[in-house]
Formats: C-alpha cells, structure tokens, sequence
C-alpha cells in the first residue's frame, strides 16, 4: 500500500532503528549534514509537546500549513484505502522532504525495523543503535527475535551498522547469509578518548586512512553520547563520496545538537534532568550519567530526588530496582495514558525493593499529576541547606509533563526560582 503511493527517492536516506539512542543518533546526523550546509530532513517519534517535532527541516519543525497540505494530499490519494496513524505521518513525512527539495533524510524507526512503515523506503546506509527487551509484545519475547526485526531495515547492496559492543546471534546470521557490507561498533571503528576527557578521536580499526582527531564531545549530555557520535561518524565515513563533511562542520554539528528528554538539565541550580528512559538498557546508560554527574563527590554533590510516571506495559520492576539505588526519594505521578500504570502499583513495587534493601526509610510519595509532585520537592528543597537534584524519568509522557509545567513561562518554574533565592 505505502509503495502504491511512494516514489523513488530523489534524497539521499539513513535509516536509524534500534531500542535505545535512535533519537539521540538522528539529531547529531542532522546537525552535521546541516552544519555542511545539506538541506536535511529528519522523521522521527513520538513528540513530546507538539506533532510538528516529528518531521524537521535543517532541525527545524515544519509548520503546521506544510503539514495540513500533505495530510490533504495523501487523504485524496488514498481513495477508499485505509492508513494507520504511522503511515499516514511518514507518508507525510515524506511528502514534505520532496516538496521540500531536501538532499539527505533521517529516518528513525518508530518501532521495531521489518515492518515499520519507514522501511517502505530504502535506505543508502541503514543503523542499527542497539537491540534491548522492549515492546515485547509487538517484537518478540527474547532479545534474538527483536534484533531480526529490526535488521529488517537492512538492505543487501547498501550499508549496514550495528552500533553496539553485544552483536545478537540472528544479526551475525543474517550478515553471514546475506552476504551484507556491514560494519559493528568496536570492530570496525571505535572511539578513543582523550587525557583531558574533554576531547575524543574516531577511527576504522582495520584502516590506517580514516582518522578524525581532538572531536568535541557532544553536546548531548550522558555518558552513552559517545557512543552514538562514533555511529554517526561511521555513517559519515560511509557517506563522504556522496555527501562529503569537513572536520570542522562534523564539530560545529556536534556542538549544535540539541534533544528535549535525552538527559536533559532544564536547571542547575537546582540540579533538574529529563530523561525518557523506559527500559532496563536506557535506565543503566541513565543510572551511569547521574552518577558521574550529581552524586556526591562526582560533580554537583546532593541528593538524587525521582519523579517517576511509567507506562505498564514496561518491565517498570526492572527499571526502577536499577534506579533505586541512587535515589534519596520517590515521587510517583499519574500519567494521562490508558497505558499508564497506576501510581499505587509503581508505590507498592518500590515499597517491596526498598524492603529488602539496606536503605529502609526512603520516603515514596503518589500523586495525581507532575505539577503536585514537583511542588513537593519545590517545598522540600526550599528547607534544606543543600539544594538538591531532582532527576524525571521514566516515559515520554512524564518528560512531556515536566517540559510543559517546568517551561520558562510557567508558573511552577517561577515559585520555585523565588523559593530559592
């Protein structure tokens, strides 16, 4: 269906799918290829306050006009054939780039690879960030039957990257099988940090030629940033023939990239970090972040304070034990969603690990919605000598919550700036 109404490419095309670091590796690809001055459109879900977040141009949002005119030309051309809310947006999507006149497009997958319907169009280099449990009833239960899906995106006569040291068995297969050009994260490239851990060098392990040295780190905060900046270096190297990127437009890209939810820090004083971690890989990459950033004698110093809302169709036990220990308090919220589990659920899971855990007097509070919860710790943190961190996880619709309430213009923001000092 979606090929009856698609039709070859004129842009260049990466496709992005993986369980964690898909967002992050899009927004630093687009920052790079636009830094290079390429007209560069990026697809990308879900959106955390406004749908125009999912289709960008040169890391723009479209406007709603561009929008509304493509949604009108795909309902006429349709006919009587039906879409899903997905294929209806990449259609979108897609439209626009063409329109639009764009030279190079990032997909991301929005969930899983074979039959997403971003997988309609081939990829000239398609990435794989990482294969984790997640969206298990849609995957698969094991981490070998989700990898075979999302290697769906891969193409026999076009690039392939794994992005991760953990390469699944059914990928190997279908390399070897395939007969694919692949490339793996520490295999065939890696990374190499520098003395000062302010800067980095990128390079192809089995290449003397391809070397990329004194990088900035992203401007992406977290410790699994890096990581993703190596991917998208491969990406580039793949692509230099077509869509050549000099040193420093790839540093000018990375110091331009910006993200909402992907450790975000909306404060510093208070500490405040965003993040849209919901599964067990994203939430170790988060655990590892906050350390190195606000635990004591590891930067700002302070407590750890979560506001956590979570969606139940998450392994949310395993996501919250890894969590747990770093956090002083919990603050559960409802979230607006029929598949958000209850506050009392997520209460009574944290009640039983702290149970049986050395730390039994943390204090867990539930309540009806992110702005309650966040004046709790308003009040809290306006009595204390230190002030403290406050770290939000645990959904796309928590982020959403925060970013709306803690936004410069909010009232919420405002009280506790005055509450400080």
């Amino acid at each position: 269906m979606l090929k009856a109404l698609t039709a070859d490419s004129p842009f260049t095309v990466v496709t992005v799918a993986g369980t964690n670091g898909k967002g992050s590796t899009v927004a630093m690809l687009e920052a790079i290829f636009t830094a290079a001055g390429y007209k560069t459109g990026s697809y990308t879900s879900p959106h955390l306050i406004h749908y125009n977040e999912r289709i960008k141009i040169n890391q723009k949002p479209v406007s709603d006009e561009l929008i509304c005119q493509a949604f009108e030309r795909i309902d006429r051309a349709r006919d009587d054939i039906s879409l899903t809310y997905f294929e209806f947006g990449t259609l979108a999507a897609i439209d626009i780039f063409h329109r639009c006149e764009c030279e190079i497009v990032i997909l991301e997958v929005g969930l899983g690879g074979r039959l997403d319907a971003v997988n309609v169009i081939d990829p000239d280099v398609a990435l794989i960030t990482t294969v984790d449990i997640d969206h298990q009833d849609w995957l698969g239960s094991d981490r070998n039957t989700i990898a075979l899906e999302k290697a769906g995106i891969y193409r026999q006569n076009k690039p392939a990257i794994y992005g991760d040291i953990n390469l699944p068995e059914t990928i190997r297969d279908k390399v070897l099988e395939e007969g694919l050009d692949f490339y793996q994260f520490s295999q065939d490239y890696g990374v190499e940090r520098q003395h000062n851990n302010e800067q980095w060098n990128w390079l192809l392990l089995k290449q003397n030629q391809a070397k990329h040295y004194n990088l900035p780190l992203p401007q992406l905060k977290g410790s699994i940033q890096l990581k993703n900046a190596a991917n998208v270096m491969m990406v580039l190297e793949l692509l230099k023939h077509s869509h050549p990127v000099s040193l420093a437009e790839i540093k000018r890209g990375l110091h331009n990239t910006f993200l909402a939810g992907r450790f975000q820090v909306v404060s510093t004083r208070p500490l405040i970090i965003l993040d849209v971690a919901h599964n067990e890989q994203a939430a170790e990459n988060l655990r590892h972040s906050v350390e190195q950033l606000a635990l004591p004698g590891k930067g700002s110093g302070g407590k750890v304070h979560v506001i956590v809302g979570m969606l139940k169709d998450k392994e949310v036990s395993k996501v919250l034990a890894i969590i747990e220990p770093i956090a002083a308090s919990w603050r559960i919220i409802e979230l607006d969603s029929p598949r958000a589990m209850p506050a009392n659920e997520i209460k009574q899971i944290l009640s039983q690990q702290i149970y049986t855990s050395v730390a039994k007097n943390k204090n867990i509070k539930c309540f009806d919605d992110f702005e309650q919860a966040y004046q709790d710790f308003a009040r809290y943190n306006s009595n204390t000598e230190m002030i403290e961190t406050l770290l939000i996880f645990g959904s796309f619709f928590t982020v959403s919550d925060a970013l709306q309430s803690l936004s410069p213009e909010s009232e919420q923001t405002a009280n506790l700036t005055r509450s400080l000092g």
